[in-house]
């Protein structure tokens, strides 16, 4: 559970409350030099396993009476108390979803790739995904909730019901002083074009690593962002030097191209950012990695 007074040890001018931590660490220790810089790393990770993809219909099997689990890859109990239809446009993670959240972030402690800054989606899978990445890298940072960062909004039924943010802080290690790039009420009961939405991805990305964050010097910074398939995609695509939009029609079968928990790994070069597919290391189980499919995301 976060501590609400709990603040993370890196922290940006966004953040009222590391600006303050900042300063009374350098309080403590004058001879720790600090220095403030922007990204040179940036890896955008697709959340892990969702519960509706594995057990299609488990809203409409409990939506009268008491969830119980009837396959060894559901959760024991659903992570948030709420309605339980407030799960069917903003699920949660499978049981091995988990596990395979906190490989990646294993994974990431492991070849020295920790993130200082991790931002996510609002949806709960992607809030899930962060905070076990976070745990098994770790790293300190709290996670910042950035709404420009949800997948396309095509809900004919209406707003997700995402966790609120006390839901949130008392469950999940969130930075609750953190401003969003996009307020959520800009983004949902709006019906974007294609173009509208790589342009919300690309300027909000690039909002996240122009942002000058608290490190020591001679420090790499490194930025993790959790969200969805299209956003690896996108990353990639729009962050590049000669940049490229993710169409309508590569955004209906884009999961099968980014899996689950696939990571893009780009470094800045000058004013643009290079993929690197390589650095973090994959996860193998029979017929499935988690590797994105780099024919298909590196396209022109």
């Amino acid at each position: 559970m976060a501590n609400k007074s709990e603040m993370s040890e890196i922290g940006s001018y966004r953040c009222p409350s590391n600006r303050d931590h900042t300063h009374s660490s350098s309080e403590k220790s004058s001879t720790k030099k600090t220095n403030y810089i922007s990204a040179d790393i940036l890896m955008v990770m697709r959340h892990s396993e969702r519960l509706n993809d594995c057990c299609p219909g488990y809203i409409e099997k409990f939506e009268r009476k008491k969830y119980e689990p009837y396959d060894l890859n559901m959760p024991s109990k659903l992570p948030i108390e709420r309605p339980i239809i407030n799960y069917s446009h903003d699920t949660c993670l499978t049981r091995s979803g988990i596990v395979l959240s906190q490989m990646v972030g294993r994974s990431m402690n492991v070849v020295g790739q920790i993130p200082d800054i991790i931002y996510c989606s609002p949806s709960l899978r992607c809030i899930q995904t962060a905070t076990w990445v976070r745990e098994m890298s770790g790293t300190k940072t709290l996670i910042r909730v950035e709404p420009g960062l949800f997948e396309d909004f095509i809900y004919p039924s209406g707003v997700p019901a995402f966790i609120t943010s006390d839901q949130r802080s008392a469950t999940f290690p969130v930075d609750n002083s953190y401003k969003p790039i996009k307020p959520l009420d800009t983004i949902i009961n709006h019906q974007e074009t294609n173009d509208e939405y790589n342009d919300r991805v690309r300027t909000t990305l690039q909002e996240i690593v122009n942002t000058f964050e608290v490190v020591e010097n001679g420090r790499e910074l490194r930025v993790l962002c959790v969200a969805h398939a299209s956003t690896v995609d996108m990353a990639v695509g729009l962050m590049r030097e000669r940049p490229r939009k993710t169409n309508a029609n590569e955004l209906e079968s884009i999961a099968i191209t980014v899996p689950y928990c696939s990571v893009s790994y780009l470094k800045k070069k000058k004013s643009y950012w290079v993929p690197h597919p390589h650095i973090i290391p994959t996860v193998t189980y029979e017929n499935l990695n988690n590797r994105y499919n780099p024919y298909y995301v590196h396209r022109t």
